[in-house]
This record gives structure tokens, C-alpha cells and sequence, in this order.
């Protein structure tokens, strides 16, 4: 596998994406009921593919990401071929609200930096989303582009 494979409330949540999945590569309903109790290894191969298919697309589709505790904002532009993060760290409570107005008023810190993808995009947003990362629109990191 070149990610991780989906969760059963995953894989639940995509039953119909999984249905046309299986239908694509020739497998029926009753055909994979019947793999599941007879080839068990072969129906855990195609969940690992379809978990593979399903990350693959969602990766690629990827702008922006976000990562949040109560000390630091990280936001990140992923690009093709680099990523560029805004980060702050401080009291960012009201931030977090979504006040832009309070960074004047807080002692924050704020800080850029731009890298390529180590080993690559894939990988490296991949494992950014299983550490915490989240799906993120570019509201906040442009506005805040500004500000730095």
C-alpha cells in the first residue's frame, strides 16, 4: 500500500463509491460476499487498492491544510512542487475565533518558511493529514500573507 487503509466508518461512509469500485474490476455483490468468505486475502487486497485510489485523489486534490493547538496556528499552501507554511505561536484564543483584529493586541509570533516535498508531495501531506493536519481553504493564509 502506498497510504493507509480506510477505516471501517471510512469505508462505510464511501459504500458507494467502494460499489462502483468493485463493479469497475468485474465483482458483483454476490461475488463479494463470496470472495470475503472464500478468498478473504484477495477482498483485503482490493479494499487496500480502493483505500489507495480513494487517498490518491483526495491528496491531489489538496491546496491548503491546517494544524491547530491552543499555542499555534500552522497553515500551509501546498503547492506542486513546494509547500509554504504561516505559522503563529502565542495566545491565539481569539484568533482561533477567527478575529484578525486581536494579532496587533497579542504577543504573537509569526513566522514563514517555504521546503520541497520530503520524499514527496504525496507522502509528505499524507503524513501531514495523520498528524493532525486538516483540509483548509486559503481564507486565513492569505489574509494573513498579507500581514507578514
Amino acid at each position: 500500500m502506498k497510504f493507509s487503509r480506510l477505516s471501517s466508518s471510512e469505508l462505510k461512509s464511501l459504500e458507494k463509491e467502494f460499489i462502483e469500485f468493485l463493479a469497475v474490476h468485474g465483482i458483483d455483490s454476490d461475488y463479494w460476499e463470496k470472495l470475503k468468505k472464500t478468498e478473504n486475502e484477495k477482498a483485503e487486497d482490493l479494499i487496500d487498492i480502493f483505500s489507495d485510489v480513494v487517498w490518491q485523489k483526495t491528496i491531489d486534490k489538496i491546496e491548503f491544510l491546517e494544524h491547530r493547538t491552543n499555542r499555534s496556528i500552522k497553515l500551509f499552501n501546498c503547492k506542486k512542487d513546494s509547500i509554504e507554511l504561516i505559522g503563529i505561536d502565542g495566545n491565539i484564543k481569539d484568533l482561533n475565533k477567527g478575529k484578525l483584529s486581536t494579532l496587533n493586541q497579542n504577543k504573537l509570533s509569526i513566522y514563514t518558511h517555504t521546503k520541497t516535498y520530503s520524499p514527496n508531495r504525496d507522502q509528505e501531506l499524507f503524513n501531514m493529514i495523520k498528524g493532525g493536519c486538516s483540509l483548509s481553504d486559503n481564507q486565513l493564509f492569505n489574509k494573513l500573507k498579507k500581514l507578514v
